[in-house]
């Protein structure tokens, strides 16, 4: 499981085309082939609509408070990779290559200002909105148009980091010929569906610009090792897909788009089926070439690792010498990891494992037959128990003074509870349940304290867990009645926050939130496609989204590592363990709740950038993995630990990891 950080390709060259749904795409003859010929990456996603936050998010690893397709009303402050490119002791350079683009109508000047020269237009340059390059007169002159490439390419100078923007025809957003952006529209009318006209239009470009480019082949013009990154900025649908309802937006559904990696480097006819979007893209670039983070939404986001041909596996289980009378918590402290369970008449004792070796159980001081949930916090342990007068509890473990003595009652009425650390392990969220079955959340501050008791909004009968990716933690919960897990999410992080008052093309509906939890909630669910019974008949034959609810029961438990959220759960009926994964980063949190009826247009939210659109991945067992009642997961130096009791009341182990 040692990572390998050597590079995997001397140059990316990225081209972005428009408003698709993945399943639209891969209809098209041309797109479905060379999917073939590379990398499928089955479970992308764009990051929100409309298309210029998906530009931005793509450069910068943020929103920058972009909803709207509008310029920024000032240049952005935010540093973008292009700031990790300068600043790389290796010598990279970077070029944006803009299709129809003419430069010398836009010279750099210290107030020069971007405007749109159609079918060139500024809101799909991310590089042209941002302070740092626009006022930089080298910076700015790095952008170029399709010439430029074809000039880079027969030179020998094609930099490390290379972005490509077809023009608002070759992209696929609008019919040739026109533009609907002036009154009357030149061109005639556009088509009613996007797909498949728009998808058969682009990919007609797309396979002429290859072909002037020898690629993919051994006689490609790219320079030797270069990774060729293929997709969209975001999904759109047909005027009706949705056999039940009539939508509210234009981008209701998954937000699930067409991606393909190709290079010499790539092994055709692979697939990915890790979730990924336009940060897990950041994130690669930045580890192929060392480039460090931008701190935001790159910084702990899922990468392409089987670049790296690493590939997550769970290994075989193996048998613990710890029996249990009741439950069980687990937590990672100095790469060791700590197991607290209740070793009979609910006498709770600790024990640790170092790498293959158990130590010796030693008491922890507290007596309870209830729920119990272990985080670590800094270089403590916290572990948060219901006791046996049903009052929440939490004692507190450092390897120099042990176990505190005093417990720390945080709630009176508590059944079920699950903690967890986020903010690099500096803060805690815990979430209980009470005897009413209704759901509270209480958090930590930067000192370690913890603040008051807040109700979350919703209400289970069933487990749940707390689970954090980057700066987004959720709340997961089962439905006994549908056994469903349902998830709720909570935002910790200012730059993932977008507040905008209405404009032409968005408003209020979208605006997320920060350090509160949602107001909607959403099933752990897949998403595929299927064919409905009311696509419209100019595309019959395309695929419409689908989603998958899994269903689960018993015991939850959920680890992450290196950006993979990974929850496990036994299945209905069936006690073998079954695992997803959820690795979207970057999701948000809407202000108000989700709805796509039309008539609440502007007291609901249209999910943009949230739950609603980013889905799980594929469901797959843990082989040989039976669970009894208890589960409890942790990261551990670099791999994950499931821990779980047989039908024997041992404890049994898996590990997993790259």
């Amino acid at each position: 499981m040692n990572k390998n950080f050597n590079r995997v390709f001397d140059h990316v060259f990225i081209i972005m085309f428009e408003n698709q749904y993945r399943s639209y795409v891969m209809e098209n003859e041309y797109f479905h082939g060379l999917s073939k010929q590379g990398i499928d990456m089955a479970n992308y996603f764009g990051v929100m609509h409309p298309s210029q936050t998906n530009y931005i998010s793509s450069l910068a690893a943020e929103l920058c408070n972009m909803t709207d397709d509008e310029p920024p009303a000032t240049l952005l402050p935010q540093d973008t990779l292009v700031d990790l490119i300068e600043k790389s002791p290796y010598n990279l350079d970077w070029r944006a290559y803009m299709d129809s683009y003419i430069p010398q109508n836009q010279a750099w000047s210290p107030t020069l200002q971007p405007i749109d020269e159609f079918p060139y237009v500024i809101k799909h340059n991310a590089f042209s909105s941002f302070a740092n390059i626009v006022r930089n007169e080298a910076r700015w002159n790095k952008i170029q148009n399709e010439a430029a490439l074809f000039s880079d390419l027969l030179n020998g100078t094609l930099p490390a980091y290379s972005w490509f923007t077809p023009n608002m025809w070759n992209d696929g957003h609008y019919i040739n010929g026109s533009n609907p952006l002036v009154t009357p529209p030149i061109g005639g009318p556009q088509p009613t569906e996007r797909a498949p006209t728009l998808v058969d239009q682009a990919a007609v470009w797309l396979e002429g610009f290859f072909e002037r480019l020898k690629f993919p082949g051994p006689d490609s013009h790219f320079p030797p090792n270069t990774l060729v990154v293929v997709t969209y900025d975001e999904a759109d649908f047909e005027a009706s897909y949705d056999p039940s309802t009539s939508r509210k937006y234009y981008y209701d559904g998954p937000n699930q788009i067409y991606t393909v990696l190709l290079g010499d480097m790539i092994q055709p006819g692979g697939v990915a089926y890790e979730g990924y979007n336009h940060y897990s893209l950041i994130k690669t670039i930045e580890h192929n070439f060392g480039l460090g983070n931008l701190g935001k939404n790159d910084k702990d986001a899922n990468w392409f690792k089987f670049l790296w041909d690493e590939t997550f596996i769970w290994e075989a289980p193996e048998e613990t010498p710890i029996q249990t009378a009741g439950n069980i918590a687990g937590s990672g402290l100095d790469e060791t990891l700590y197991l607290a369970y209740n070793a009979g008449g609910g006498e709770i004792h600790y024990t640790t494992l170092d790498e293959d070796d158990w130590s010796k159980p030693r008491p922890v001081g507290i007596s309870t037959k209830g729920a119990m949930s272990m985080a670590t916090l800094n270089n403590q342990l916290v572990l948060c128990y219901v006791d046996d007068q049903n009052q929440l509890a939490a004692v507190r473990y450092t390897i120099e003074s042990g176990w505190s003595e005093k417990p720390e009652v945080l709630a009176k009425d508590a059944v079920r509870v699950s903690v967890a650390a986020f903010n690099d392990n500096s803060q805690l969220m815990l979430a209980y349940s009470d005897s009413q079955d209704n759901l509270h959340s209480i958090a930590t501050d930067n000192t370690g304290a913890w603040q008051s008791s807040v109700a979350v909004g919703f209400s289970s009968k069933g487990d749940i867990e707390v689970a954090v990716l980057g700066p987004s933690i959720f709340l997961i919960y089962q439905d006994v009645a549908t056994n469903q897990m349902m998830v709720c999410s909570y935002n910790t992080a200012d730059y993932n926050v977008v507040t905008l008052e209405k404009s032409k093309y968005n408003g209020p509906w979208s605006n997320t939130t920060q350090n509160k939890w949602s107001p909607s909630v959403y099933p752990v669910q897949h998403f595929s496609s299927a064919f409905l019974p009311n696509t419209p008949k100019s595309a019959a034959h395309e695929k419409e989204p689908l989603t998958i609810p899994y269903l689960g029961s018993g015991p939850l438990a959920a680890a992450t590592l290196d950006g993979v959220l990974r929850l496990t759960h036994p299945g209905v009926n069936n006690d073998l363990i079954l695992t997803e994964e959820f690795s979207i980063h970057g999701v948000m949190t809407p202000e108000k709740p989700i709805s796509y009826d039309p008539k609440d247009n502007t007291t609901t939210n249209t999910g943009y950038g949230t739950l609603a659109e980013a889905g799980w991945s594929e469901q797959t067992p843990v082989h040989g993995a039976y669970v009894s009642k208890v589960s409890a997961m942790a990261t551990v130096n670099g791999e994950v630990i499931l821990i779980y009791d047989n039908d024997e009341g041992y404890l049994d182990m898996v590990r997993g990891g790259y």
